[in-house]
């Protein structure tokens, strides 16, 4: 039987020999540091604060078509003249509505809460590709979101997404802290047994 370390992108073998199977569970099976649970912490906090922020733009769905009518003219015009509701509900098809705001901002939440879910999984358990994946993930959103902001979103829905971006940056610094590094890719030593090249 062949053992390998934990990380699984070396693929270093270890021994043959069943003394050395106890070396490596016991590698295995050493604590996930404190950094790792605080990156799985704040994916589970940046998921659940985004949840509020889908929230709030369903509930206030309003004040973002009002805000986006504020920046298009031709949208302007027709709400200070017909009202709101002509926005959302044209008469007819050949004149300008509000975009889809509330369908997408929930699909990609879902979306991305589920890949962040799985993928919070792989990192506590030691997957370089993971961290790799989520760092992607986390760092697209927070431009998306700037984005999001420079559009003049209401300000409630402005202060909760600079919230967000401010969990996503702790996120991204704690998940490349040297210790979780370590834990990460751990030495090819072995308590003191050298793994054959």
């Amino acid at each position: 039987m062949t053992m390998t370390t934990p990380d699984e992108n070396e693929g270093v073998v270890v021994n043959e020999d069943p003394e050395a199977a106890v070396e490596v569970a016991a590698l295995a099976a050493e604590p996930v540091p404190r950094e790792m649970t605080w990156a799985v912490r704040l994916i589970i906090g940046l998921v659940a604060f985004s949840a509020v922020v889908v929230v709030v733009m369903v509930l206030r769905s309003d004040d973002l078509v009002r805000a986006w009518a504020e920046g298009n003219p031709s949208a302007k015009r027709i709400l200070e003249t017909e009202g709101l509701e002509a926005l959302i509900n044209p008469p007819t098809d050949n004149r300008i509505s509000a975009p889809a705001f509330i369908a997408p901002a929930i699909t990609l939440f879902g979306v991305m809460a589920c890949m962040l879910g799985v993928l919070a999984v792989f990192l506590r358990n030691g997957f370089e590709w993971s961290r790799i994946t989520i760092t992607f993930l986390v760092f697209i959103s927070a431009v998306a979101s700037v984005g999001g902001i420079l559009t003049g979103p209401p300000v409630i829905i402005t202060v909760l997404t600079a919230i967000a971006i401010v969990i996503a940056a702790a996120l991204l610094v704690v998940m490349w802290l040297p210790a979780n590094t370590r834990y990460i890719h751990p030495p090819h030593q072995i308590r003191g047994m050298v793994a054959d090249d």
